[in-house]
């Protein structure tokens, strides 16, 4: 069980501590027994800019309050772990650094991880859309999503039905049963019924169930946005199947160029995109993606 995880834990179980703080503190201190090896004033100074920082500190060196909370986070993880999802943070060699790049705000402290953690270490590739695609959108991103797949490559989708949904059986349903990761918008424990078989199957083909979110957080529709912004983070490479203004989609398409990752387009041309967005509309369109994560094209190969 790692130390880190229970210190993250006990950290959001403290009144006034967000992630934001814990992951301050988390970065500079890798357990609860190292924080307290340091001077208070070396802790507070870490923490400069914090809302009520000097009383935070206070209750952090207080060892016996302190001991029922990471009481407490470790129960929780030995329950976690009896039901197999594991908790990663930073710390934790099976971080995805990917991750690291998101404005502080908006990047988990933990993600619980449920399945094949290694697949995320494959080239991978986010794709997005939702329903009511044109039909050269939604072939389009199945065949490149055939290519990745093929390839050895990993396809990160959300948990949409029709769209995402679609691009998963790719991985799962055929005789060839490749990797590939489902982002959850909402707490694992709180999974709609509807999806649990298709995460089911997403697993036992050696792929991955993910969640920014405690277990029983949610669902929120504000919490879409903060999944998309995840899915990108998680990707070598981007693609959106007919991206519409003002959604999670958007918003997560402008972080991708803010942060450089490559960024394709499948679709029709839309005047709301910045003309510079490779459209992906051939096989040669294709091969780019590919080699933007990291994939070789294969010659010859029919998508």
């Amino acid at each position: 069980m790692s130390e880190a995880v229970i210190f993250a834990r006990t950290l959001l179980r403290l009144d006034g501590v967000g992630r934001v703080t814990a992951g301050r503190l988390l970065r500079h201190f890798g357990r609860y027994s190292e924080l307290v090896q340091y001077p208070r004033e070396q802790v507070l100074t870490r923490l400069k800019g914090v809302p009520r920082a000097a009383a935070l500190v206070k209750q952090l060196f207080d060892r016996d309050a302190m001991e029922p909370h990471l009481q407490a986070a470790r129960e929780d993880l030995a329950h976690l772990s009896a039901k197999r999802v594991a908790l990663l943070t930073q710390r934790e060699a099976a971080w995805p650094r990917g991750l690291n790049d998101l404005p502080a705000s908006q990047r988990p402290l933990i993600m619980y991880a449920y399945g094949n953690v290694v697949c995320l270490t494959q080239p991978r590739v986010a794709i997005f859309g939702a329903p009511g695609l044109s039909v050269e959108a939604f072939e389009g991103a199945q065949r490149l999503a055939r290519r990745i797949l093929q390839g050895g490559g990993v396809v990160i989708t959300g948990m949409a039905h029709g769209f995402d949904v679609a691009l998963q059986k790719l991985a799962h349903a055929g005789p060839a049963r490749y990797p590939g990761a489902v982002v959850a918008d909402m707490g694992m424990a709180v999974l709609p019924k509807p999806m649990r078989p298709h995460v089911t199957a997403a697993v036992r083909a050696a792929g991955v169930f993910l969640s920014p979110f405690d277990m029983d957080h949610g669902p929120f529709a504000y919490d879409e946005k903060e999944s998309a912004l995840v899915r990108a983070a998680l990707a070598d490479a981007v693609v959106f199947a007919d991206p519409q203004p003002d959604t999670p989609a958007a918003r997560a398409l402008a972080w991708a160029q803010e942060a450089e990752r490559p960024v394709f387009v499948v679709g029709p041309p839309a005047p709301h995109l910045d003309e510079g967005i490779h459209r992906v509309t051939t096989s040669t369109d294709e091969d780019w993606v590919l080699e933007a994560a990291g994939l070789r094209p294969r010659s010859g190969e029919d998508g």
